[in-house]
């Protein structure tokens, strides 16, 4: 037998096993396909990869969740370090306060004493330009004043007067609380050409006192025990220890009546009280249209120029409503003049004064003591992610002031507002609506009062903290004490930008990373009350709002229970 057939004959066989064998199985592969599983399996494998899909959803939170944390963490801390470095920078820059008194002290002896004019100039000169240290100035003004008129202790009219600054035995401030501490050339420039302006000083005033004795202890520790003392009722009395000479008159436009009773008042002050009259640029322009008589009246030409009116005027007069009062408080960035506040407008919650009876309450005012309200204004810096500094572009003017609101909302964006809150670092919550309000106490009648917030007197220090429309039904008002920074932040994983704006004016969008920052500010806006400060609040609620006002229940007599 050929050797090569047997070698093909077992090749033949070889393949036909192959075959037979992958015929084989596909059949068990093809049985173990159609066989059913056994119960109960697929449930468990369903139930394993949704909790493995939950896990990993959870992983992947928490690792954006860390991530973002750690990047917000870092972008605080260098803003810290930038704010740091710009009031260390601050610090270096501005000048000490003795030098400012070493000022005062010798400006006060050069205008007492002609001989020191000149000497005073060299030396104000040499203290500018850092070429003589305070101490060095004040023992120099000592002798230059011995030598010229003698021993100071023996001339108590060169003397310089007490500091205003320093509260008196009963009063709790005086002028120096409402005066700034401008730079030292804008004081003397001004100084040298206008009057000096009058004087006052605020004091607590007790109710039931015949020995007009001032309350000042609140809480007294006596015997291991912490009891109340006493109060007074705080009612704030405002007394001119100078009498006034220059009075603003600030007038809300496009009222024809308005400029009547404005025009009477300038007319009257300057004839019968003899004081230097101050208006606006277009109500001075509208005065000499209606005659040249109007040419005493004085304004200013910008900005810079009215800034620094606090420290010559004595009394402010606005002529319209709120918004006015709003807006002559907005012109002051720092202290503010007593504001005088009459009613041309709608609701008056600030205007308590008729202006048909002006000459009787200015009379009144100008003669002698007053009742005043300290209405508490808000600061606000908007600090921006993208900025390298938090005092860069936004406040370069200084803070925006407020003394009704400020108001955070979602603008024309359809989505929810997300605005995390934050007081003096600790967490608040994250609010989820249309916005969020803060308010000062003079500002909880409107629109904190409008979106659900409580009424408050505006003597009570607070900050108002009001949602506007929370998708939440827990979410009510709170009321923070007034010493607090609040600060509210858009998120990174906001949907929208917010939108910010200051008693409903200079509206401004916070974009993500975007924070404003609140705290109370320290310079009061002070109106003077028709009566006092409670029964104004009350008057203006009840025929403002008509508060709870119904028709009374009809009396059947006494029922038996």
């Amino acid at each position: 037998m050929n050797p090569n057939s047997k070698g093909n004959t077992h090749s033949l066989a070889h393949e036909n096993s192959l075959i037979d064998l992958a015929a084989n199985s596909e059949k068990v592969v093809k049985e173990m396909v159609e066989r059913p599983l056994v119960d109960g399996i697929e449930d468990h494998l369903v139930e394993f990869s949704e909790a493995m899909r939950t896990v990993s959803k959870v992983l992947r939170r928490a690792a954006e969740g860390k991530a973002s944390a750690e990047a917000e963490a870092a972008e605080w801390k260098r803003k810290y370090e930038a704010e740091r470095e710009w009031n260390m920078h601050l610090e270096q820059k501005d000048k000490p306060i003795c030098v400012y008194l070493v000022y005062r002290f010798v400006w006060d002896c050069a205008c007492s004493t002609p001989q020191l004019h000149h000497w005073w100039i060299y030396m104000y000169r040499q203290i500018k330009e850092g070429a003589v240290v305070a101490g060095a100035a004040y023992s120099d003004a000592g002798n230059c004043i011995k030598q010229k008129v003698g021993d100071p202790k023996e001339n108590v009219e060169l003397m310089p007067e007490k500091s205003q600054r320093c509260c008196g035995e009963n009063g709790i401030c005086s002028l120096e609380v409402l005066q700034d501490s401008m730079e030292e050339e804008s004081y003397f420039n001004v100084h040298s050409k206008i009057t000096k302006k009058a004087s006052f000083k605020l004091q607590w005033c007790s109710r039931g006192d015949d020995d007009d004795q001032h309350k000042h202890d609140i809480v007294s520790f006596e015997k291991g025990h912490i009891t109340t003392a006493e109060r007074s009722s705080k009612q704030i009395s405002l007394k001119w220890e100078s009498p006034p000479q220059t009075v603003l008159i600030l007038t809300k436009p496009n009222s024809t009546s308005v400029k009547i009773i404005c025009s009477e008042m300038v007319r009257w002050l300057k004839e019968k009280r003899k004081l230097n009259i101050y208006v606006e640029p277009r109500v001075r322009n509208e005065l000499l249209t209606e005659s040249s008589y109007y040419n005493f009246t004085q304004s200013w030409n910008d900005d810079n120029e009215f800034w620094r009116l606090h420290e010559i005027i004595d009394l402010v007069v606005t002529l319209g409503g709120d918004g006015t009062v709003l807006w002559a408080a907005s012109k002051f960035k720092g202290p503010v003049p007593p504001i005088v506040p009459f009613s041309l407008g709608s609701l008056g919650f600030m205007t308590p004064f008729y202006s048909e009876h002006y000459k009787e309450c200015l009379k009144s005012i100008l003669q002698g003591g007053m009742s005043i309200t300290l209405r508490h204004r808000l600061q606000c810096h908007v600090i921006r992610e993208a900025t390298k500094s938090e005092f860069e572009n936004e406040n370069e003017s200084g803070p925006i002031l407020v003394l009704n609101e400020v108001t955070i909302d979602r603008g024309i964006s359809s989505f929810l507002t997300n605005l995390e809150c934050y007081c003096d670092n600790s967490f608040v919550t994250c609010v989820q609506g249309d916005g969020l309000i803060l308010s000062t106490t003079s500002g909880s009648t409107a629109y904190s009062l409008a979106a659900g917030g409580s009424m408050v007197h505006p003597q009570v220090p607070g900050i108002l903290f009001t949602p506007i429309c929370p998708h939440s039904l827990s979410f009510r008002p709170l009321i923070l004490p007034e010493h607090v920074t609040l600060r509210v932040q858009v998120p990174f994983n906001s949907r929208g930008h917010a939108w910010v704006s200051f008693d409903g004016k200079d509206r401004k969008q916070l974009a993500l990373g975007d924070a404003l920052v609140c705290n109370m500010a320290a310079w009061p806006v002070p109106t003077v009350c028709r009566t006092d400060s409670t029964s104004d609040f009350l008057n203006s609620i009840h025929d403002g709002l008509h508060w709870n006002l119904r028709k009374t229940q009809s009396f059947d007599g006494l029922r038996d229970i």
